[in-house]
């Protein structure tokens, strides 16, 4: 009984530390920068104006000072600041009145101290002038760098 005992314990042991590698893992943290901003932009009518901007900011702390970003369909290739994220991103909540966005099929890429994102980015939405938003899903491309033990949207690429 004690043998048998002791081998649960083992099995339990080595399971808990597993999950606790996985769950530390470079991918990992990546994943739940994704998840993070997922839950943040969200959207619901009724947000208030302070509630906005500090969502907004929450989002920006995740891009690096000078992301690059880039709209081949807009023709867009700039880089930015976090003031100049969370300010894009206030004018643009501050106008909708709802927002969802999910991010799926993420397939991460990390080498040192950065790491490639490619997925999908699937988005819907109302605003105040306009009723509604077309449900679209586009395929995107994130670089990430890791920054003091975090990791930072450093380039943003959308086809």
């Amino acid at each position: 009984m004690t043998m048998r005992r002791a081998i649960v314990y083992g099995v339990l042991l080595v399971a808990a530390v597993s999950l606790w590698l996985f769950t530390h893992s470079e991918r990992a943290q990546i994943r739940r920068v994704f998840a993070a901003i997922e839950k943040t932009v969200q959207k619901k009518p009724g947000e208030s104006v302070m509630e906005c901007a500090v969502k907004s900011q929450s989002i920006a702390r995740h891009f690096k000072d000078g992301c690059t970003i880039i709209d081949l369909r807009h023709g867009l290739k700039t880089a930015y600041s976090r003031d100049d994220i969370a300010g894009g991103l206030l004018a643009f909540r501050s106008g909708a009145t709802k927002i969802a966005v999910t991010f799926h099929e993420l397939e991460v890429g990390v080498e040192g101290g950065e790491a490639r994102v490619e997925g999908w980015i699937d988005y819907s939405g109302t605003e105040a002038a306009w009723t509604g938003y077309e449900p679209k899903s586009e395929k995107f491309l994130a670089h990430l760098e890791k920054i003091d033990g975090q990791w930072f949207i450093s380039r943003i690429k959308a086809p």
